[in-house]
């Protein structure tokens, strides 16, 4: 069985995913001393659902980005693919180029982070759950 499958990943109790944000606030205001730093982002469920929909699509991968655009800031990103059984991105061929026109179907960034449009405080994203 593939650790790619469609069942893979595990779900974790409300105090084990608090203690793990926790632990990830502290670590970017207290240690690396950043200001509201990105600790979530929204996804809407038709985008992730068209991701899923690739052919042989068998689960999602989320990789870390970084926008540098000049205004001083480095802001943090999420991007997500679709997956395989194999494990590889579900990405253009090699047909395709890395042009600015070329189609963006394949990888979901989104605008919506919290702290910025973050939900009302929660377990998750503030000590005060």
């Amino acid at each position: 069985m593939s650790k790619f499958g469609k069942d893979s990943g595990k779900f974790l109790s409300l105090v084990q995913g608090a203690k793990l944000t926790k632990a990830y606030r502290f670590d970017q205001t207290d240690r690396k001393k950043h200001t509201d730093p990105i600790l979530s982002a929204f996804f809407g469920v038709e985008k992730i659902n068209a991701l899923l929909n690739k052919p042989g699509a068998t689960g999602l991968r989320i990789y870390y980005g970084l926008d540098v655009d000049g205004d001083g800031k480095r802001d943090k990103k999420f991007l997500l693919t679709a997956c395989d059984a194999s494990g590889n991105d579900i990405l253009p061929s090699t047909d395709h180029t890395l042009a600015k026109d070329a189609p963006a179907e394949e990888i979901l960034g989104t605008d919506i982070y919290c702290p910025y449009d973050c939900p009302k405080a929660n377990a998750l994203n503030s000590d005060k759950g």
